[in-house]
Order: structure tokens, then sequence, then C-alpha cells
């Protein structure tokens, strides 16, 4: 059962929609509005953290507004819970705060060049002109300055933050939990309105880290996409993962390449629902991901026939 202050909060009208910034537990904020992944921001009473940053400009002058509402308090720190664009591309807007995240993160952001540059403009030139314009002027991408491998916690005001770096989305992957308030901020280990991005996962992993996090104690999951859900969520997606790893075997080993595998097993999006103008993007990114599986069931059943080899010896 949610709790009661699980609230809607009043919402500030902006150019497309409104937000919709709600108050999760006392001091804890998120918004699940705007477009690159779903954030929030703490209010410790040593200062604010936030839970990834608003990929858009425009999002993130909004999002600096909804914090400034309901507190003055400097803005401290930034938690990237991964490396990719929709997470850390508005670290930018946030210059006084210091960005906190796994050393995967650092290392892969560290890399972030022309191409990754030329590559985010390409892709939005067309469906979002006015921030692909921007960007050309000014993109900086700001790489954390504190990293982590292991558990870490942080204890600010009233609030002790875990960051679980658990891996399987990508190897930068991290869970923010509270454990007072009995909420995570998933990352992108869970997705509820999309098929999950696989094409830098792990997806053993994924699962063992889906498993874990239903061992904590919580009421509220905070997914990298999707609405707000509950521990139920993490089954879902554990259900999908073993169904794609279960398919895509059977395919490995019926002899089917790579290719073939993708297209057979292209249906499988269908789990999840999918606006229309996002289709053709879904269906890329969903090949790519099944490519990635295949290779990964290749090596399994590489190593298992080895295995079997040294044992007979």
């Amino acid at each position: 059962m949610r709790p009661a202050w699980l609230k809607l909060c009043p919402a500030l009208t902006r150019r497309k929609g409104a937000t919709i910034t709600r108050e999760i537990a006392p001091n804890v904020f998120v918004e699940t509005e705007f477009h690159g992944a779903n954030i929030g921001f703490i209010v410790t009473g040593e200062g604010v953290i936030l839970i990834d940053t608003p990929m858009l400009p425009d999002d993130a002058h909004v999002w600096l507004e909804e914090i400034r509402k309901r507190t003055d308090q400097e803005i401290r720190y930034i938690i990237n819970t991964d490396h990719h664009r929709g997470h850390i591309i508005g670290n930018q807007y946030f210059p006084m705060a210091t960005v906190i995240a796994h050393e995967f993160a650092w290392k892969n952001m560290k890399s972030y060049g022309d191409s990754f540059r030329m590559r985010l403009l390409n892709l939005y030139r067309n469906r979002m002109p006015d921030a692909a314009e921007e960007w050309k002027q000014n993109l900086q991408i700001i790489e954390p300055e504190i990293t982590f491998s292991g558990r870490t916690s942080l204890f600010k005001g009233d609030k002790e933050i875990q960051l679980l770096p658990l891996g399987g989305h990508t190897p930068a992957t991290t869970v923010v939990f509270m454990p007072e308030e009995k909420l995570i901020f998933a990352g992108d280990l869970v997705v509820t309105d999309r098929p999950p991005f696989l094409s830098q996962g792990d997806t053993l992993e994924w699962l063992q880290a889906l498993t874990y996090l239903r061992k904590l104690r919580y009421d509220i999951l905070i997914p990298g996409h999707g609405e707000i859900t509950g521990k139920e969520a993490t089954e879902r997606m554990s259900e999908f993962l073993r169904t794609v790893r279960r398919k895509v075997r059977s395919a490995y080993r019926m002899g089917l390449s790579k290719a073939d595998t993708a297209r057979s097993l292209k249906h499988l999006i269908h789990h999840w629902p999918i606006p229309p103008f996002e289709k053709p993007k879904a269906d890329r990114r969903f090949k790519s991901s099944l490519s990635r599986v295949w290779n990964e069931m290749r090596d399994e059943e590489t190593a298992k026939t080895k295995a079997k080899k040294k044992a007979k010896k």
C-alpha cells in the first residue's frame, strides 16, 4: 500500500503540456514527464541532491523553478544513475552541483567527444530543433568529481541515501535507496513504459540485480522511464528478461544467426506499450538488444561446452 503522503504537487504550465512534480516522501520529489529519463530531488536540510538531470534546456529551467518553489537551499550534488545521455546531459545546467556517479560512468563520460556530439545533434535536429540548436552552441559533458565502485552511503541532514551499484543495464547502473522513506530510484534497471535497452547490458547480472531489489524493504519504486510503481515492476522486468534469454538461447541452439534470431523474435517487443511515433526507434533498439543477448547466449553455451569437455578429461 502506498503512503498517504504520496500526492500531486501543483503543476507548472510549460510549452508542451505540464509537469507533474510529485512529493513521494517528505522532501523527496519526482518528475516523470520530462524527455530523457525520470528525475528527482531531495531536500536534506544540508542542501539539495538531484537524482539525474533534465536532458532538455527548457526542462532544466522548469526543474530549477520547481526546486526553488520548495526550497532556497543550495543544490549540492547530482547523482547520475548511469552515463547515458538522458541521465547526464542536464548536468551542465546545474554548475553549482558536484556530480557523483559510478567509476564506469566516469570512464564513459570522459570519452564523450565530437562523435558523441554529432550523434546527439543528428538525432535531435528534426525531432527537437530548439534543443539541438542550443546544444550546437553549448554542450558540455560534466563528468563526476566523486566516483565509487561499491556500495556507498550519503548522510545529509536527516536523510540516508544509499548508492547501490547493481549493474545489469550497464556496468555503471546504480540504484538510489532511501531506507527510512522506503523508496528507490531504480534507474534504467526498471522501466515500465518501453522495452528495456539491453545493448550494453548483462541480462544474467540484471536478473540478479532485480532479485536483490525484491529483498529490499520499500513501498515506492521510481523507474528510469515510466510511471511510479512498486516492487511488482521488478517481477515484470524479470519475466521479460527470462523470456528473452530462453528464446534467444533456443534460437542459438537451433543454429540461427544473430540477424535471423533478431528477426524471428522481434514480436517480443509487443510485451511493452509503445506509442506509434516511437515504434521505428523502438524496433531498431530492440533488434540491437536481441543481438546483444545472442552474444551472451553464445558465450554461455561455449563456456558450458568447454566445461563439459574439461570434466571428461
